[in-house]
């Protein structure tokens, strides 16, 4: 594998390097057709693509810097991807098969600097952001391991890393991935989580087209909020009035993402504490049970909530006036916490 991947370049730049060793413009768009449209891992598989000019495309690039290293899959149909990149450093993506729609879940750095006691991503610390490439190449690998009849409906940014502290891999990353001549991906099927930085949201609210914004709650107070977060240096009424701004501009709904902990976050006070935030918002809150990790369990004698427990929250919210959804656990035999096979990894 090699750094000098083809998909970090942009299409002039691609155009540049086609032109100079050779080639023609409309060449570069057929080497850009291969790559994104395609897929293709060696560019001997551009068979419209003159022999001259793939070989010395080869010498000086590879297509993409990305390798998958294990897959685990589960007895629900969800598939863990573990994937090696160029320096050896690894990050997670998640295929999510349900009915006639298939969520992908990627990643936008290694490791994660945020630090939510809750999750493995952040074990480690955060290492480096991704390059647009390397958040795009989840996607054709991905997409590469879908059977034939399924094709990728949805995609999250919701896997390893803060997106917002990485907007300059993410925004044209995302370009890629909408781009009818890229991977194709309608803008309503996509969605950013963020745990919540207001400068950065306002950024992201700049971009065009719009897509779906998700922000990780957790808790309605500051201090609640802060033990779950550690990192965190904006307040919730910030973070939740960014949000806000966010629909304002974009007229797109916001969701509120809640991992809901056993005697943690899962109280009445909590709910009650979220419907005074919430309910004169136009959100949804998705209610998350924990998926222990047993690292995190034995530092934090963290619980997940009982089936029961969830439904009496998402209940107090409902009777408050919020709308509110319950993502049920999926892969629970595979790894199923975000960050987890690469925490076996390491």
């Amino acid at each position: 594998m090699s750094a000098n991947a083809l998909t970090d370049l942009s299409d002039a730049d691609l155009t540049d390097i086609v032109t100079g060793l050779g080639g023609k413009p409309f060449q570069a768009r057929q080497v850009s057709h291969w790559l994104w449209k395609h897929g293709i891992s060696d560019f001997e598989q551009m068979r419209n693509v003159p022999q001259a000019l793939r070989t010395a495309l080869a010498a000086k690039f590879s297509p993409h810097s990305t390798a998958l290293h294990k897959a685990e899959l589960a007895a629900d149909g969800t598939e863990k991807l573990l994937l090696k990149l160029h320096d050896n450093d690894n990050v997670e993506c998640v295929i999510i098969p349900d009915g006639e729609r298939t969520t992908l879940c990627i990643s936008t750095q290694v490791g994660c600097p945020v630090g939510c006691v809750f999750c493995a991503s952040g074990m480690f610390g955060v290492r480096r952001n991704l390059s647009a490439g390397e958040i795009v190449e989840q996607v054709l690998i991905a997409r590469a391991r879908l059977p034939e009849g399924r094709r990728l409906t949805n995609l999250v940014v919701m896997g390893m890393g803060e997106p917002m502290l990485n907007l300059d891999g993410l925004l044209p990353a995302l370009q890629r991935i909408h781009d009818p001549d890229g991977i194709n991906l309608g803008a309503r099927r996509i969605t950013v989580s963020t745990s919540g930085y207001p400068k950065q949201m306002e950024r992201f609210a700049e971009a065009d087209p719009s897509y779906n914004l998700a922000v990780s709650l957790h808790a309605a107070d500051d201090e609640l909020r802060k033990e779950l977060v550690p990192t965190v240096t904006s307040s919730v009424a910030e973070i939740v009035a960014a949000a806000d701004s966010y629909f304002a501009k974009k007229n797109r709904e916001v969701t509120f993402e809640v991992v809901l902990l056993a005697g943690k976050n899962d109280r009445r006070i909590d709910a009650n504490n979220m419907i005074g935030l919430l309910r004169d918002l136009p959100c949804t809150v998705n209610l998350i049970p924990w998926n222990p990790v047993d690292e995190i369990v034995q530092e934090h004698g963290l619980g997940r909530p009982s089936e029961a427990r969830v439904d009496a929250f998402a209940a107090l919210l409902r009777g408050g006036g919020i709308n509110v959804t319950v993502r049920r656990q999926r892969g629970a035999d595979r790894s199923a916490a975000c960050g987890q096979l690469r925490l076996q990894e390491l």
